[in-house]
């Protein structure tokens, strides 16, 4: 079981959050904390992992491998780092694998980014600044993002959830994937320039 070193522990003592005091309490054998912590992060994850496998059926079983996963592998984690950022990536390991296992995992290659490339992607608005007033908070336009994000592959689609919905960074995403930051901005310009394509041509997938 990992045992955080005491400069880290002294270190974190005054801005330890209460999930990262969950975290370290996990560390130490709790298990009624382990419980708590899942709780705290569960709806994210299946919501998450929703996007991805677009499947309801599946997502609790690839949820309950994500946090079998996550208990097994929690002594691990360093407490001064991101742990959102860490139960993510394992998020992406498990949606990876459970595709894999499904034969969907799409093979995409990426060229490198042009600097025309470059130069449009960071004047780019969000996904989520739209343009509609007044609009942006409605069911119709939420069931819009919805369809329009079920048109993306399922790695793409994860990484442009991550960004907007869940505000990590360039560098975070970068972490998760285990790709250049380049490599993140690129996904993520294509992505969003094939959102915005669909949206424009009215292009939207048919209502399940």
């Amino acid at each position: 079981m990992y045992v955080p070193n005491s400069r880290a522990a002294v270190g974190n003592a005054g801005t330890m959050t209460p999930q990262t005091e969950l975290v370290r309490r996990s560390q130490q054998g709790d298990v009624q904390a382990f419980e708590e912590l899942v709780r705290s992060c569960q709806q994210r994850v299946f919501g998450l992992i929703y996007q991805v496998l677009r499947s309801p059926e599946e997502v609790e079983d690839v949820a309950q491998e994500v946090f079998t996963k996550l208990y097994f592998s929690l002594s691990q984690f360093r407490l001064d780092s991101s742990f959102q950022a860490w139960l993510y990536r394992i998020v992406v390991n498990q949606c990876y694998d459970h595709l894999r296992k499904r034969r969907r995992t799409p093979q995409i290659n990426y060229s490198d980014l042009s600097e025309s490339e470059a130069t449009a992607f960071e004047s780019l608005p969000s996904l989520t600044e739209s343009r509609l007033p007044d609009i942006a908070k409605t069911v119709e336009l939420r069931e819009i993002s919805d369809r329009l994000l079920s048109l993306l592959p399922p790695g793409d689609r994860m990484m442009l959830v991550l960004k907007e919905m869940e505000d990590f960074t360039i560098e975070d995403l970068a972490g998760i994937f285990k790709i250049s930051k380049n490599a993140v901005k690129l996904r993520l310009f294509r992505a969003r320039h094939q959102l915005r394509r669909a949206y424009e041509k009215g292009r939207l997938p048919r209502r399940k």
